[in-house]
């Protein structure tokens, strides 16, 4: 009898936990891959013709579906998420969006396998090559909005696979390299970005810098120069240089520069302390004290030694 028992409540275990394993979850992609039931086949026959009521044909079902789940991605709602890529793929299982929000949903489950496999069946569904791009483009966002930096990165490269001419694509891997510290990476983000648009200021502002904190003075102060041709009152680009240029020893080209900072930003203590130093350098002695008392006026602590030592004697 008690083996009886045993064996009885073993197979109760067994059959709980396969039921368990085959219960619909609309918290993970295709509801979990089960058969449905009747009833639950009633509700989504249910579903589907309240939004054929409420937006008039499927394809606007699934849109507002679709969108909804990037708006939850994007706010951190993970969970509702999934539940509205499960509903817009319910609507429409041919339509390639879902199959990209559940493989970016799972990659932040750290479920790489999964992951690439609904990455996989996304690209097959795209099959006129329409949607890839733009749900990169929306995992991208979300990440960033998360602060998820190399998932960033990951959904950028993978539109520069989609569309070499992507600018875009390319200054957001720089932008995000060199925010990971990994100058040499996003130098050669930049390098390509600026190959396919050669008129974005910011660009060669943002690569002038990494030169610049990587020691290669000119050609910082190149791109600096290329920035600031294409937007002379660019006072990031104008500030960096002069400082450039002060390591290279040419303090009266930085002295203009600092000039020109000043007139942009007439209230920064630390620009007018920028233009004593280039002064000082070239033995402006009352001019550059001028310019760091200014700079005390409006703020600028650092420059107290400075007086003290330069303007005191």
């Amino acid at each position: 009898m008690r083996i009886l028992f045993t064996t009885i409540l073993l197979l109760l275990i067994l059959t709980s936990c396969q039921s368990q394993e085959s219960q619909v979850d609309n918290t993970k992609p295709l509801y979990g891959e089960v058969k449905k039931n009747k009833e639950h086949k009633e509700i989504d026959k249910d579903f589907i013709q309240d939004c054929l009521n409420q937006f008039g044909s499927i394809d606007s079902s699934v849109n507002v579906q679709i969108d909804n789940a990037w708006r939850y991605f994007y706010n951190n709602d993970l969970e509702t998420a999934m539940k509205r890529f499960n509903q817009a793929w319910l609507l429409n299982p041919e339509f390639p969006d879902s199959y990209f929000g559940f493989a970016s949903l799972l990659e932040m489950q750290d479920k790489t396998k999964e992951a690439n496999r609904f990455y996989k069946i996304g690209l097959e569904k795209d099959v006129k090559n329409e949607r890839a791009e733009i749900c990169y483009q929306r995992i991208a966002d979300c990440k960033e909005q998360l602060n998820d930096i190399k998932g960033t990165i990951k959904a950028y490269d993978k539109i520069t696979k989609i569309n070499p001419r992507n600018s875009f694509a390319y200054k957001k891997i720089g932008y995000f390299q060199m925010q990971s510290k990994k100058a040499e990476e996003a130098i050669l983000a930049y390098d390509k970005a600026i190959e396919l648009d050669s008129k974005d200021a910011m660009t060669f502002n943002n690569r002038a810098y990494l030169n610049q904190t990587l020691g290669n003075y000119q050609l910082a102060i190149d791109d600096y120069s290329k920035a600031i041709e294409l937007n002379p009152n660019y006072i990031s680009s104008l500030v960096n240089r002069g400082i450039t240029e002060m390591e290279l020893n040419e303090f009266e080209k930085a002295q203009l520069d600092f000039e020109k900072c000043v007139v942009l930003d007439p209230k920064s203590g630390e620009l007018w302390r920028f233009l004593g130093l280039a002064k000082l350098n070239l033995n402006k002695f009352p001019e550059a004290c001028r310019d760091f008392r200014k700079a005390l006026e409006l703020g600028d602590k650092n420059v107290v030694q400075l007086i003290k030592e330069n303007c005191e004697k």
